[in-house]
C-alpha cells in the first residue's frame, strides 16, 4: 500500500483525475482487506477473547453490519460498544434535554467525527480534517440511503461503497499531507 500512496503524490499534485480515481482504486482491496482483518482480529477474536477472561456475559460487539442498507444501520451494528456508549452519555441526555433526534444524532455524530480526526491526527503528529470530513460527509449519505427504497441491495451497495472508496482516499490524503509536512523543509 505504501508504494501506492507514495505513487500518487505527482497525480494528486498536478489533479491528474483519472490517475487519481486509479491510485483509490488500487488501495481499495488492500486497504479494504486490512479493515476486514481489523475487524476480524479484534471485533470478533480479541473482544470474545477478553470477555471470557472477565466472564463478560453480554457479547454483542457487532451485529450483521455487512447487510446494512442503510448508513444509519451500518453505524448502529458495526461497533456495538462504542454505538450503545454514545446513545446512552451522549444521545439519550441530548433528547431529555430538549433536542430534537435529528440535532442530537448529528451532534452525536460531529463528536464521532472529531473522535476519529483525532485518533489518526495523533499517530500522524499532525492535524488535518479529512476522517472529520470523511464522517461528516457520511450524513448526506445517510440521508440519501434512508431516501432509496428500504432492504433493498441499492442501500447495501452504497454502503459497500461508501467501505470500500473512502478509507483509500483518506489514506490518499494524510499520505501526501505527510509528504508535503516533512519534504517541505
Amino acid at each position: 500500500m505504501v508504494p501506492t500512496i507514495t505513487n500518487s503524490f505527482k497525480p494528486l499534485q498536478e489533479m491528474d483525475y483519472p490517475r487519481m480515481v486509479e491510485r483509490i482504486m488500487k488501495l481499495a482491496v488492500p486497504n479494504h482487506l486490512m479493515w476486514l482483518l481489523f475487524f476480524y482480529c479484534f471485533f470478533h477474536s480479541f473482544l470474545n477473547i477478553m470477555a471470557e477472561i472477565l466472564k463478560f456475559g453480554d457479547r454483542t460487539f457487532y451485529k450483521d453490519w455487512w447487510n446494512s442498507t442503510t448508513i444509519q444501520q451500518f453505524w448502529k451494528t458495526w461497533n456495538i460498544p462504542v454505538h450503545r456508549w454514545a446513545q446512552r452519555h451522549l444521545y439519550f441526555p441530548l433528547r431529555r434535554r430538549g433536542y430534537s433526534q435529528i440535532t442530537a444524532s448529528v451532534l452525536v455524530f460531529l463528536l464521532s467525527a472529531f473522535f476519529h480526526e483525532f485518533l489518526v491526527s495523533i499517530p500522524l503528529q499532525m492535524f488535518r480534517t479529512w476522517a472529520f470530513f470523511g464522517i461528516v460527509g457520511q450524513i448526506p449519505l445517510a440521508i440519501f440511503t434512508g431516501l432509496l427504497p428500504k432492504n433493498t441491495v441499492y442501500g447495501n451497495f452504497v454502503v459497500w461503497l461508501s467501505l470500500i472508496m473512502g478509507q483509500p482516499i483518506a489514506f490518499m490524503m494524510y499520505g501526501h499531507d505527510y509528504y508535503v509536512m516533512n519534504t517541505s523543509s
